[in-house]
């Protein structure tokens, strides 16, 4: 009996010690090097009434079109109702082609599609979402009130870029349907390749709206070590890589944003005196490098002689702007200016907005926590003219350059402050590789390190169910 007993006890403590290991090695899964640890494979919230309804949903299972279907199951709750739009965000892991394939295989061929590739993950209102496999999040909207259209256009297919925005502009309104609407948008959301010509874009765009519709976006995102040519974005039924998408939409009531960068001014000002657009050669007669180092208190010269750091992520928290005004209203509009290793012998500067001969440039300077703090103010920040203002759901568009200097462990909290302003009202981040939107009273602008959050309104009676 006793040598029973004592069996029993030695093959309790291997069936604990079986346990502690098991619970060891589940706590050292594997760590993603760009995010959390994925522990959950899918997720997402429906919110509906009959009427309209706003869900978001996301996955980071490696196959294209199961991740597609996980995450329409939950921003879709099973309604039978199709949504007006579906807004989809990727990484580049995932083949845009297939992205509208799946999507098209899910909804028929009248289904409306609007989105682009995400650098470095999605970000929803349960968290941040990455894995070594990618990711991809969307957004489906029904919205009663609304009248929406997508379109796009190549750049190979126009003669000049202002030929091409008119192009996307053109088959964005068609693709509203009849009866086609009267006036310009309310609002237009657009993603462009990573080309340089996001200024050219938005300036035609500009012209065509009137200068009274706002728009907001971002330049889709790629990878470090493939560049633009692994970026994309999609509109219906068609995935591009070069020229522009655009979503139109005409709303009965208005939309409300906030577009701003989250750094502190330094006093630090010069005049830029030689430049190509994007490569920036002199600031006061000086190499661009030299006095951009000088205004950095030599930071940025020590980084590049260590050699150890990417310079591109280490001048995401040091910018420059230009401000940019109309009358008495006016607004700093960031630029991300870097050393690459090859514009650093001749001491220039790239960039990834254009700043030209003449333009007069400040110096700022930020910190991880103060940019995810300001982050998570953009919600309430764009209801300061209307704190009633009853929201459907919200877009987030982050520079890919500001989320790369939040710590890993720090990126969910992204979501957490967010949601302090946004409730229980569905959203959806990505990342880009610059960013368009619109400063109030001033215009339509695109820049770098600036993040936007427009709120959707809502545009039926009635509150919204949850599931």
């Amino acid at each position: 009996m006793k040598k029973t007993r004592i069996t029993l006890v030695v093959w309790a403590v291997i069936a604990a010690g079986v346990t502690v290991l098991l619970v060891v090695r589940h706590d050292r899964t594997p760590v993603p090097s760009l995010g959390s640890p994925v522990l959950q494979q899918s997720g997402g919230r429906f919110h509906g009434s009959t009427e309209e309804f706003a869900g978001f949903g996301w996955s980071v299972h490696p196959d294209t079109k199961t991740a597609i279907e996980q995450a329409v199951a939950a921003a879709e709750g099973g309604t039978v109702q199709e949504p007006d739009i579906t807004i989809v965000f990727y990484t580049t892991q995932h083949n845009p082609d297939l992205v509208v394939k799946s999507l098209r295989g899910m909804k028929g061929s009248k289904a409306k599609i609007f989105g682009w590739s995400s650098n470095y993950g999605i970000v929803v209102p349960d968290g941040y979402h990455i894995s070594e496999q990618g990711a991809i999040g969307l957004l489906s909207l029904r919205l009663p009130g609304m009248k929406v259209g997508v379109g796009c256009a190549s750049l190979d297919e126009a003669k000049s870029p202002a030929d091409c925005a008119k192009l996307a502009l053109r088959r964005a309104i068609e693709n509203v349907g009849n009866p086609m609407p009267t006036g310009h948008p309310s609002m237009i959301l657009m993603s462009a390749a990573y080309d340089g010509q996001e200024e050219n874009y938005l300036q035609t765009l500009s012209a065509e709206t009137g200068g009274v519709t706002p728009i907001l976006g971002g330049t889709a995102g790629g990878t470090r070590e493939h560049g633009k040519g692994d970026s994309s974005f999609v509109a219906n039924d068609i995935a591009l890589r070069k020229g522009l998408v655009l979503s139109v939409f005409y709303s009965s009531e208005p939309f409300e944003w906030s577009f701003r960068g989250g750094f502190d001014r330094t006093g630090k000002k010069g005049v830029i005196t030689a430049s190509e657009g994007r490569l920036i050669r002199e600031i006061d007669g000086r190499p661009a490098l030299e006095v951009y180092d000088e205004w950095s208190g030599g930071r940025v010269g020590e980084a590049l002689r260590d050699g150890k750091k990417n310079m591109n992520t280490f001048c995401g928290l040091y910018p420059i702007y230009r401000t940019v005004n109309s009358g008495s209203i006016s607004h700093n509009l960031y630029v991300h200016a870097w050393p690459t290793a090859e514009s650093a012998k001749s001491g220039c500067l790239v960039s990834s907005a254009n700043l030209w001969k003449g333009d007069v440039v400040h110096f700022a300077e930020g910190s991880w926590n103060i940019l995810l703090n300001r982050m998570g103010n953009l919600p309430q920040l764009a209801k300061e003219g209307r704190p009633n203002m009853a929201v459907t759901a919200g877009l987030l568009v982050c520079c890919e350059g500001v989320l790369k200097n939040i710590p890993p462990d720090q990126r969910d909290q992204i979501a957490t402050l967010i949601k302090r302003n946004m409730g229980d009202v569905p959203w959806i981040g990505m990342f880009t590789w610059g960013e368009q939107g619109n400063f109030t009273g001033v215009g339509n602008y695109h820049g770098n390190l600036l993040t936007s959050f427009t709120l959707f309104p809502r545009t039926a009676s009635g509150g919204l169910d949850q599931k």
